[in-house]
């Protein structure tokens, strides 16, 4: 193990020096770890709100340590309670699971999939903050696990976050200052990490694109304080009513950008049609007391092969331009291009 552990070791850390996306790094982890320790399967599985949300899983295909190996993806649906992926997140210590089958040590979603028997799990730090949990696991009901082998996945684990508290810190000098959001070029970074992400499982994909109606009027009568406010505001809203796994970024000016993994057709208009209706919500109050309420265009555009991001973008900006066109305050769908 020791040689193989070495190879892992210079393996990762050449990936932390690369501007590796996410779901590689997940994924590049998986296969050290089912390399390394022997086992059938390595969930990586990033947090999002502290809950375990995004997770790569690898698993051995011929038995053997440095045989074939394949991963999938898969996002972990919450459910009440603590189970052990949560706990490690919160604590930032391991847990080994002798029987995985015992109602409420793992989500059921993993053991019932994976055929999880026995699992370790192990928190991965970025910096100071558990980023991920991972989860070894093993079909076997007699699979122990020694102290070399959680020494070994810990250290894989820690080049990992590594390599991920690099990510984090490019994407933190990415995000837009008054919103709080991604900025441009790290939504389409984003988007384009969602289309592979959709190429490769073959799962739809979504964007959304808002602009406030007469931002100018608020700029112009109530100054640009105002105005920025208005623009934080409308920001906590959509972030607010998005799930977790969507991301909301500032398109530029007054237009926002939400993009929308696995959803398609009428879901996608539901969507958009939820941001406009929460958005009418905000109030400007004006000098006089009395309040002024704001409205938004909206295009929304699903994504088909084998469009990039500038192309996706682009027909949702089409559909935004003729919701304007229409007389503001509704939302136009994209139509799907020709072949």
């Amino acid at each position: 193990m020791q040689q193989r552990l070495l190879q892992s070791v210079e393996r990762l850390a050449r990936l932390a020096q690369r501007d590796a996306g996410l779901p590689a790094i997940q994924r590049a982890l998986g296969e050290e770890l089912v390399r390394v320790v022997g086992v059938d399967q390595a969930h990586v599985i990033v947090l999002s709100g502290g809950h375990p949300a995004y997770g790569v899983v690898v698993s051995d295909l011929d038995g053997a340590a440095g045989g074939a190996s394949a991963s999938s993806e898969y996002v972990l649906r919450r459910e009440d309670g603590t189970d052990a992926l949560r706990w490690v997140a919160d604590a930032g210590q391991a847990v080994t699971i002798p029987d995985a089958r015992v109602a409420g040590t793992l989500p059921l979603q993993l053991v019932k999939t994976y055929g999880l028997r026995t699992a370790a799990v192990l928190p991965l730090h970025a910096g100071d903050t558990v980023r991920a949990v991972v989860l070894l696991g093993s079909r076997s009901e007699a699979r122990a696990w020694d102290a070399a082998e959680l020494h070994a996945a810990s250290a894989l684990s820690d080049l990992a976050g590594t390599a991920i508290a690099l990510r984090d810190a490019r994407l933190a000098a990415a995000i837009d200052p008054l919103t709080g959001c991604l900025n441009h070029g790290a939504m389409r970074e984003r988007l384009a990490e969602e289309i592979a992400r959709a190429r490769r499982q073959g799962t739809p994909l979504a964007v959304t694109i808002l602009d406030l109606d007469d931002f100018k009027h608020v700029n112009d009568t109530y100054g640009h304080p105002t105005g920025d406010a208005l623009l934080r505001h409308v920001a906590e809203a959509l972030r607010a009513e998005y799930r977790s796994f969507d991301q909301v970024a500032r398109y530029g000016g007054d237009e926002f950008v939400v993009i929308l993994p696995n959803v398609k057709g009428p879901r996608a208009d539901i969507a958009a049609a939820r941001a406009l209706r929460v958005l009418r919500e905000i109030h400007i109050t004006r000098p006089d007391g009395g309040v002024e309420g704001i409205t938004v265009s909206c295009g929304v555009a699903e994504w088909v092969e084998p469009e990039g991001p500038a192309e996706l973008l682009e027909r949702a900006d089409q559909a935004l331009r003729g919701s304007k066109a229409a007389g503001k305050d509704g939302l136009v769908r994209a139509p799907t291009p020709l072949p």
